[in-house]
């Protein structure tokens, strides 16, 4: 039986660093996201009662095409026959398990890492599914954040919609850690100590987990596996890399004064919570709603530099966004 820990994270935030530095365990397999999770828990309501062959079969093919269309590779993968054999329930608990127990045994680790965005909208199933598995929580300073953001690509909106996205999920992470107080089953950390002090950081972090540090942990960089993820996107370039201790606070020379004032008023709360200080006094609500007026026109939905992204790439996530549009378009279904 494999033991399972869950990354509760945001976009952006160094989740996929942490997740090849993980799997750099001799005994964690943590593989490249393919958010299978996240879109099937989104959308189980279009699915109906599993127990009937024809909502499974539509529920497998949809796990299928979410997997063949991943931007990194696995070793494993699968048909809707295959899924059908060797899932032994017709449950998303039991196929995301099957799907990811199988990957663990390909590379002969007993302990999976699960990165998977929002983790706080279906964490309720992840805790009853997964009665002994740990969750570690992941967090960005949101100004850095919001400025990999505007610098990616691939995601549309800029530091507004960062900002907007990171609020939502910090609060409602901080909601969770006092729901668990006690437990032992949630641990966090922030990104900046991660990549300053790792060797404090990845110590705490396997402990949780129930696994021993090994300092052969930080020549993650070094796998084959961890250069194939970063050529796989221009987003993923630094997770083929060392460590970059010092690698945060750019956003003071990258972003305006009017962008890092708003991120700051956005994110006022959760920013205290977890030890981020202001650059700034912070705005009054109608100074904040003023920038949030002004910057908003700016923000970006289709960026111009997508077009440098590789065509090879391109036609990846497009095949992609089209299996996500097809499962969210499916109608939904009463309860069984």
């Amino acid at each position: 039986m494999h033991t399972f820990t869950f990354m509760m994270c945001s976009e952006r935030s160094g989740s996929n660093l942490l997740t090849r530095l993980m799997n750099a365990h001799p005994q964690v397999c943590g593989p490249a996201p393919i958010h299978l999770l996240r879109h099937l828990a989104d959308h189980r309501h279009r699915f109906g009662d599993l127990s009937h062959d024809h909502h499974w079969q539509a529920f497998l093919d949809a796990a299928v095409a979410l997997l063949d269309t991943r931007l990194s590779p696995w070793r494993t993968g699968w048909t809707a026959a295959e899924l059908h054999a060797a899932c032994p329930e017709r449950s998303l608990p039991s196929l995301v398990r099957t799907v990811y127990e199988a990957e663990a045994r390909a590379h002969d680790k007993p302990h999976l890492w699960v990165k998977t965005n929002h983790l706080h909208r279906y964490l309720p199933l992840v805790l009853t599914a997964f009665p002994k598995a740990r969750i570690v929580h992941l967090v960005r300073d949101p100004r850095d954040q919001a400025l990999s953001w505007k610098r990616s690509p691939q995601h549309r909106g800029d530091t507004v919609r960062a900002g907007r996205v990171w609020t939502e999920d910090q609060t409602r992470a901080l909601h969770i850690h006092h729901q668990l107080a006690g437990t032992g089953r949630i641990t966090w950390l922030r990104y900046e100590d991660l990549i300053d002090h790792p060797e404090r950081v990845l110590p705490h972090i396997c402990a949780h987990i129930g696994r021993t540090y090994t300092p052969a942990m930080l020549g993650f960089h070094q796998d084959a596996s961890v250069q194939a993820h970063a050529a796989a996107s221009s987003t993923w370039k630094n997770v083929g890399r060392p460590l970059m201790k010092g690698n945060h606070g750019k956003y003071r020379q990258a972003l305006s004064d009017d962008e890092v004032r708003l991120i700051e008023w956005q994110c006022r709360e959760p920013m205290a919570s977890f030890g981020y200080a202001p650059d700034h006094p912070f705005a009054s609500p109608t100074e904040g709603q003023a920038l949030l007026d002004r910057l908003t026109p700016l923000e970006r939905h289709v960026k111009a530099e997508y077009q440098q992204v590789p065509e090879s790439e391109r036609a990846l996530r497009a095949q992609r966004a089209a299996v996500v549009r097809a499962i969210a378009s499916r109608p939904s279904l009463p309860l069984p």
